[in-house]
């Protein structure tokens, strides 16, 4: 098999590779590690969705699932014409998305094709619970406590569980099979179910708020969920969670082809229904919007 025809596989994996597929791409391409993830780079850089920047950004995060199982997780960075820039997302974000979506409990490494901006190495840090961690930079490595020192982060908010702190959860993700490419574990009858159970694995320890996103595309369906940082500003919203997750397929976003946006999250202070309703009214018209709203007792905003 060809790098081309791996990379095709990827791209039906939505940006998720298995050990194997990065060990047979460094085996044809005759590159280390490094050199194979800096390839993979450049050619995910195709997929950003970058109308107002022109930037093209990529990044990759080695992880490893509950069992042990070490796998890579592509992501790229999404803009919305007409939106404001705090809807941009940036690619680092939808890489530990994608990582944590499907099953990541530690993150191992994480490459880049550009520097990581200070709300990115924010982000990375509501992940990381190792600060030694290290990200590649083309050819330079750094761990995130160099690029990140005297960090605010958790423990300042006494919060002491971080969101890949699996605690006997399985993902609820889409499954991969990698041998086939072909994703499972969404169907029509169980997809409200399903978007009930990301809300359930969110992560919102400040505000209490979990919530999640289905976005439908005919017969496709993308999920988002909620990711809370201490910082606030870095969290990502659930509706740009899913549109990132659409961008992995690497051909753009046709927002014509959205058909519906069902919305779920836990009553708290703060709430992304009028955001959402907002950036879903903009973007894609003839969507239907639906929003579901559960109260949670429990939910308290440190705030």
């Amino acid at each position: 098999m060809s790098p081309t025809l791996i990379f095709e596989s990827i791209k039906q994996q939505r940006g998720m590779i298995s050990a194997q597929q990065f060990q047979n791409l460094a085996h044809l391409l005759g590159n280390n590690r490094k050199d194979t993830a800096q390839w993979l780079l450049t050619q995910l850089q195709a997929w950003a969705v970058a109308p107002i920047s022109r930037f093209q950004v990529a990044a990759l995060v080695h992880a490893r699932n509950q069992q042990g199982e070490d796998f890579y997780a592509a992501g790229v960075n999404v803009e919305l014409t007409h939106c404001g820039l705090e809807s941009a997302v940036h690619a680092e974000q939808t890489a530990l998305h994608n990582a944590w979506l499907n099953g990541a409990t530690e993150i191992r490494r994480l490459y880049v094709s550009a520097t990581p901006c200070g709300y990115c190495r924010q982000f990375i840090n509501e992940f990381c619970a190792d600060t030694g961690v290290e990200i590649s930079i083309g050819e330079v490595d750094a761990t995130l406590g160099e690029l990140l020192p005297l960090a605010f982060g958790l423990s300042d908010l006494a919060v002491s569980e971080r969101i890949l702190d699996a605690k006997g959860k399985s993902h609820l993700g889409f499954a991969i099979d990698f041998a086939t490419g072909v994703a499972t574990g969404v169907d029509e009858d169980g997809n409200i179910e399903q978007l009930a159970q990301h809300v359930q694995h969110s992560y919102a320890p400040y505000s209490g708020g979990r919530a999640a996103l289905m976005l439908s595309m005919g017969e496709q369906h993308f999920f988002g969920r909620y990711i809370e940082n201490a910082a606030f500003n870095p969290s990502f919203h659930p509706l740009l969670a899913a549109l990132s997750q659409v961008a992995l397929k690497g051909q753009g976003i046709d927002f014509n082809a959205i058909n519906a946006v069902t919305l779920h999250e836990i009553d708290s202070l703060k709430s992304h229904r009028d955001s959402t309703e907002v950036m879903v009214r903009r973007l894609a018209p003839q969507a239907r919007f639906q929003y579901h709203c559960a109260n949670n007792n429990a939910a308290a905003a440190n705030t």
